[in-house]
């Protein structure tokens, strides 16, 4: 047993004595719920994606404020069922975490055999933020905006590509629902990531993908890419002079991207409140406020059960959209 944690049992025990000598129940309260000595954050796709910068930035403030060390680890594919596998089969005791994005409700619509069942198999723990995405197109396809990219789109039919960060995620999901509302129909090309996807596309190998903030906002900033349309219901922040989709035309279109931390099922309650608390504290703290501020993100307030509540609707709606789209595994 490590010496800090050996130290904290000690702690535990005399509180415990204490508590019997003056005849009260035993209880470590919930500020004394212990944690393990490292924590890890499994993220579901590249390293270098927009997920994974966000798990990166509230890795850091859990470490600083927990005085733990706090990873972050990468475990790409499938959708990101990968990662979430490796979390359902992990230890229930807090120190594995899926850092997941609307793929934790999307991904088991369109990959039957994910390996775990995404209700029972997972604790949730809490929401952290929300934005919108944007959609980027390289300079050398010439397209000025929305309407410029759905011209294209309907000269090339399908000899038009786009990017995403793989079958099954968020982008994927938000083209797809695009293409279907300007009755578009286009080649899907899937990499493991959107900063993956960025690749190929600042290299003019792909005309355009969906992005999350975090990636595309150096790129359009430094004059590489250039940003059509954002998908939320107002502007962002990070983007203030670029119109929605639904601003563009097509004023039933909204998608936000969010993000949130799962654990495996069976995590004591009290560890669960635990890591609420301080992932809940961690958003609050300077570092984290400022990266949601760069990034056009809101921090989304609230208990494990509000989370839980979205979930159930937001899993709803992406099943009668994944039916809709009629999205199936590459």
């Amino acid at each position: 047993m490590p010496f800090t944690a050996l130290l904290r049992g000690v702690a535990r025990v005399r509180r415990c004595g204490l508590a019997l000598l003056l005849g009260v129940a035993c209880t470590t309260g919930a500020g004394a719920v212990d944690l393990p000595d490292q924590i890890r954050f499994v993220v579901p796709l590249a390293a270098g994606s927009s997920l994974d910068g966000r798990a990166r930035v509230i890795a850091e403030a859990l470490g600083r404020q927990l005085k733990r060390r706090v990873i972050v680890e990468n475990r790409p594919g499938a959708g990101g069922t990968l990662g979430a596998q490796v979390v359902a089969r992990a230890k229930p005791d807090g120190a594995t975490l899926l850092f997941n994005n609307n793929s934790q409700v999307i991904a088991p619509y369109i990959y039957k055999e994910v390996g775990y069942d995404p209700v029972k198999d997972f604790a949730v723990v809490a929401g952290t933020m929300t934005s919108p995405l944007v959609l980027l197109a390289h300079p050398g396809a010439k397209l000025q905006s929305l309407k410029d990219f759905v011209a294209m789109a309907k000269t090339q039919g399908t000899g038009a590509v786009y990017a995403s960060s793989g079958t099954g995620g968020v982008l994927h999901i938000a083209m797809e629902l695009f293409l279907k509302e300007a009755a578009l129909d286009l080649t899907h090309v899937s990499y493991k990531g959107d900063s993956v996807a960025l690749t190929d596309v600042l290299a003019g190998r792909v005309p355009v993908m969906m992005s999350g903030l975090p990636v595309a906002i150096p790129q359009v900033k430094a004059g590489k890419l250039r940003a059509l349309a954002v998908t939320g219901a107002q502007r962002t922040s990070a983007f203030p002079d670029v119109p929605t989709v639904a601003e563009s035309g097509y004023p039933h279109y909204v998608l936000d991207a969010w993000t949130g931390f799962f654990a495996p099922a069976r995590t004591p309650p009290a560890v669960i409140e635990r890591l609420h608390r301080e992932i809940t504290a961690a958003m609050a703290t300077p570092m984290v406020k400022e990266h949601m501020a760069a990034t056009g993100a809101e921090f989304t307030p609230g208990s494990s059960a509000d989370f839980a509540k979205f979930l159930a609707r937001e899993s709803e709606r992406y099943g009668k959209l994944v039916q809709l789209l009629a999205l199936k595994p590459d």
